[in-house]
């Protein structure tokens, strides 16, 4: 026997859908309640506003996109097998995920979504204070080289973000190994010791 999404699910996959087809802007709560099927008390109850469902929806692919990401380094791996892992992971997210990804940007980028969300803020702080642990820990143990943060995450993550657009935007994108086997190690030679 099948089992029903959650009335709270159904609205943030139809919300998903229909941001990512047709944008924020243009589309009404109204929309979001038929595609999702749900009664306008429904609707309403879990989400009052379209900015509070706009957030939600954000937050829920925020940790499907950190659960993600973070899955390699919970294991005690090294850091060239991390680094690699965690640039593999956002590859294989993205690809699985094209309009989830392509949401990520767009809400960030329009803004109407913006850090000043509690529930944004959070899971942000969340998944970079786990990241940074372990870049901390393989820096102190001398596995990397130690340069700031910030830095670490624009050398590792900035070549593949950069080719989120082209992959959320190309039907049935294949990233060829070649590809990804460049991008893994591109991303370890510059935190490398």
């Amino acid at each position: 026997m099948e089992v029903a999404a959650p009335t709270r699910d159904k609205l943030l996959d139809a919300a998903a859908q229909l941001f990512y087809e047709q944008g924020y802007s243009a589309t009404s709560m109204d929309q979001v309640r038929q595609a999702a099927g749900v009664s306008n008390g429904s609707l309403y109850h879990h989400f009052p506003t379209k900015a509070q469902l706009a957030d939600a929806l954000y937050v829920q692919t925020l940790h499907d996109f950190h659960g993600a990401l973070l899955a390699p380094i919970a294991r005690d791996v090294t850091a060239e097998a991390g680094v690699k892992a965690l640039v593999r992971a956002h590859v294989n997210w993205v690809l699985k995920n094209p309009a989830r990804a392509a949401l990520l940007h767009k809400l960030k980028r329009e803004g109407e979504v913006t850090d000043k969300s509690a529930d944004i803020s959070a899971a942000n702080t969340e998944a970079y204070a786990t990241l940074r642990a372990w870049v901390d820990r393989k820096t102190e143990a001398g596995e990397m080289r130690a340069v700031p943060f910030y830095l670490w995450m624009s050398l590792v993550f900035a070549p593949a973000m950069g080719l989120n657009a082209r992959w959320t935007k190309e039907p049935n994108v294949n990233v060829p190994p070649k590809v990804r086997a460049a991008l893994e190690h591109a991303a370890w030679m510059a935190v490398a010791p």
